[in-house]
């Protein structure tokens, strides 16, 4: 049902598009532009101007008989640095980026792999419930997209992340909650060479703080990390404030908390350490969600992939996803592999034959449900 030379077509052509987070126009106006050739319903929302990107989440329904269950299938149009002027080559069914770059196949390979099913779906007859089509924004920088997509009126009994690492056949079927913790020490200007005992070291403050916390690989299920410092304005002023960016992730919510809870404490004696202040932030970016074998969903995916000869592989993530949020709203969402390796890297690759494995696994996963 699918067309290689359609899927790698469009899998180059979306690669050169640029598309880092929140400047996703270029890939939503390609997948307007192809999906409104089919003839299907198509729209853009307005997520864009909630989060100050240029474009919202592209979304389409493809109508289908309501006696079977309503799904979802969703990736992410943007990328991460270095992704500019990305330019793909395929050579002997590898396709990486010429350049020092990335290659984008996170997640474009799932991208092209949702705009074949639209084709599939147009171009052959089997039963079906509603299909959402969901391409969202800013997933790379908090899941913004999904986030902001209006769930209320879909009504959709299952969704399926194409966003997974590692060679199609992979499921995750759990992922952990993660929350940020960020801080801003405000301590006291003066010159360094001059007046250093007038000052309050907010950087000193933080370095103690940090010095302190339990980061890395906490146990199992539990990580944290502090990922940003920004802070100073020259080497001759005692700086003033002072701002440090982390998180921490755990399948566990018991877990997350107390990992959370240190660091904060740390934080603030940081501060106290230096007679600096400290404002702390703690927000949670996503809830964790978990499935078994035994779960209807996974059991579909799983079901599906035999008939296509993949082997499933269930695993954890230690990563988060737009199936976070879905199942935050209460709609059941796995993620599934797309075949691509070293993401996030220049040497990020995407093996066409995975694609081609990707591309057949999603209408087979509507034919399992459906019964056709």
């Amino acid at each position: 049902m699918v067309k290689t030379s359609r899927i790698v077509n469009n899998f180059m052509e979306l690669a050169r598009l640029d598309s880092l987070s929140r400047e996703e126009k270029k890939v939503a106006d390609f997948l307007v532009d192809k999906l409104k050739s089919l003839g299907v319903h198509v729209g853009v929302d307005e997520t864009g101007k909630k989060i100050g990107g240029d474009t919202g989440n592209v979304i389409v329904h493809v109508p289908g008989d309501s006696q079977f269950p309503t799904l979802i299938f969703s990736a992410h149009m943007d990328t991460v640095e270095p992704g500019r002027g990305i330019e793909p080559a395929l050579s002997k069914g590898v396709i990486r980026s010429e350049g020092e770059t990335i290659l984008g196949a996170d997640d474009k390979a799932g991208v092209v792999a949702v705009l074949e099913l639209a084709y599939v779906l147009k171009e052959n007859e089997f039963p079906h419930g509603d299909i959402f089509l969901i391409f969202t924004v800013a997933e790379e920088i908090g899941l913004l997209g999904a986030k902001n997509l209006d769930m209320t009126q879909l009504g959709a009994n299952y969704a399926y992340v194409i966003d997974g690492d590692g060679e199609v056949g992979g499921i995750v079927v759990k992922a952990p909650s993660q929350n940020y913790i960020n801080a801003t020490f405000k301590g006291r200007a003066s010159h360094a060479g001059v007046s250093p005992e007038a000052g309050i070291n907010s950087i000193q403050a933080a370095a103690l703080a940090i010095s302190k916390m339990k980061l890395g690989r906490i146990s199992k299920g539990t990580t944290a990390n502090i990922g940003v410092i920004r802070g100073g304005l020259a080497s001759n002023i005692i700086p003033q404030e002072t701002r440090v960016e982390g998180e921490a992730r755990s399948f566990s919510l018991g877990k997350l908390n107390a990992q959370t809870g240190q660091m904060k404490r740390h934080l603030i004696n940081g501060a106290k350490a230096v007679r600096a202040k400290v404002d702390v932030e703690i927000k949670r970016a996503y809830d964790g969600f978990s499935f078994t074998k035994r779960s209807k969903i996974a059991k579909f995916a799983m079901e599906a992939m035999k008939k296509i000869d993949l082997e499933p592989r269930l695993f954890s993530s230690g990563g988060g996803s737009d199936a976070n949020v879905f199942n935050k709203v209460g709609v059941p969402a796995i993620n599934i592999s797309v075949g691509a390796e070293n993401a996030h890297t220049v040497q990020e690759q995407l093996v066409l034959e995975e694609l081609e494995k990707l591309a057949q696994l999603l209408p087979e996963i509507i034919r399992t449900i459906s019964g056709g």
